[in-house]
Parts: C-alpha cells; sequence; structure tokens
C-alpha cells in the first residue's frame, strides 16, 4: 500500500501547487509553479504505472498458484506394492 499512498500524496503536493499558481502575482511565479505541477504529474503517473505492474504481477502469481492447485487436485494416487517380506519365528 506504500505506492498508494505516494500516489496520494503527491495528489495533495498537486492541489496545493495548483492553489500556489493561482495565487501567484508575477509570470515567473505562475511559470515556476506549473513546471513544478507537471514535474509533481510525470511522478504520479510513474507511480500509478508501477502500481499497475505490481497489481499484474500479483494477479499474474495468483492464476499460476490456481493453476497448480488445480493440478495437484487432478493427480490421482495409487499404492503400489514395492517389498514383500517373508519371515518365520521359529
Amino acid at each position: 500500500m506504500g505506492l498508494e499512498r505516494e500516489i496520494k500524496e503527491l495528489d495533495r503536493q498537486i492541489g496545493e501547487r495548483r492553489r500556489a499558481a493561482a495565487l501567484a502575482r508575477s509570470l515567473q511565479e505562475k511559470l515556476d509553479a506549473q513546471k513544478a505541477i507537471c514535474e509533481l504529474e510525470d511522478a504520479r503517473k510513474k507511480k500509478r504505472q508501477d502500481f499497475l505492474k505490481s497489481q499484474d504481477a500479483i494477479d499474474a502469481n495468483r492464476d499460476k498458484l490456481i493453476a497448480d492447485m488445480e493440478k495437484q487436485l487432478q493427480k490421482s494416487h495409487a499404492i503400489q506394492q514395492v517389498f514383500v517380506f517373508w519371515w518365520s519365528l521359529a
């Protein structure tokens, strides 16, 4: 859940930067704020992609485990006599 928290934190930072950009007085401040917003949005996009890749890996692993369990359930077990010992007490 670390990626989810990081994405939420980036969303919060983007919101702060947007508010700051709206309050900026000079054109340079607005430009700087927009650059910062773009950088944060790019970071958020990458985190989202990482999050989706992680989910895909988890789903693939789960599917493999399910398939392995199905194979185990389909196996048949048989008892086969391997050795016969005879002895007597005299």
